[in-house]
């Protein structure tokens, strides 16, 4: 009885040691690799993740003339004013309170214009839309043309939620855009939405 006691104090001991002993050994076995970090001064997406702007539609290399110009636009919405149309940020949208909605950019001075971009949030969040986008233009910011006639443009995260809209060169002071329709229109609005309004020469 007395040495059926001891046996099982001593199995005790060993099962207490040996975890001891086994990460001893373990820590001797290992080995550590410092590896020094590339420099870098901006984010960097590593190769083998794809780029999700490589879809994007492309916008017109030449100058954006309507950023930062004087806008004017249809009443708006809650805190989505016009003054967010073309303010070179996608993340501030206008949204306008019904239909026909519009807006009028003062290029201030007379370019030769060939194309119009309307951005909005690139962001995933936002679901697909279709607006209905006419565009005119004016040299003397009262009498317009139309350059390109009201269709449907549908914006997807997918495209980098963008419309290019491309028309004959023309002279223009002053460009005039009206939204007849926006299929996700909020509820409380049921109004057009407009993050960037992008005007292109050549």
């Amino acid at each position: 009885m007395k040495m059926k006691s001891w046996m099982m104090i001593l199995a005790a001991v060993l099962l207490a040691v040996l975890p001891a002993f086994a990460c001893a050994e373990a820590d001797d076995e290992t080995v550590v690799t410092i590896v020094k970090a590339p420099e870098q001064e901006k984010a960097e997406r590593p190769p083998c993740f794809p780029d999700p702007s490589a879809n994007f539609i492309q916008l017109p290399e030449t100058e954006n003339i309507a950023e930062g110009k004087p806008v004017q636009a249809s009443a708006h919405n809650d805190v989505y004013v016009s003054s967010n149309l073309n303010d070179g940020k996608t993340t501030t949208y206008w949204e306008s309170k019904g239909f026909p909605a519009e807006m009028t950019v003062d290029l201030q001075g007379t370019f030769t214009v060939s194309a119009a971009a309307f951005l909005l949030n690139p962001a995933s969040i936002w679901e697909p839309r279709t607006q209905e986008i006419a565009v005119l233009v004016s040299t003397d910011g009262e009498n317009f043309t139309e350059v390109s006639p009201a269709a449907a443009y549908t914006f997807d995260a997918e495209t980098g939620n963008r419309v290019r809209i491309d028309f004959e060169a023309v002279p223009a002071s002053h460009v005039r855009v009206i939204i007849t329709s926006n299929t996700a229109a909020p509820a409380h609005a049921k109004g057009a939405q407009v993050a960037e309004i992008c005007i292109y020469g050549e």
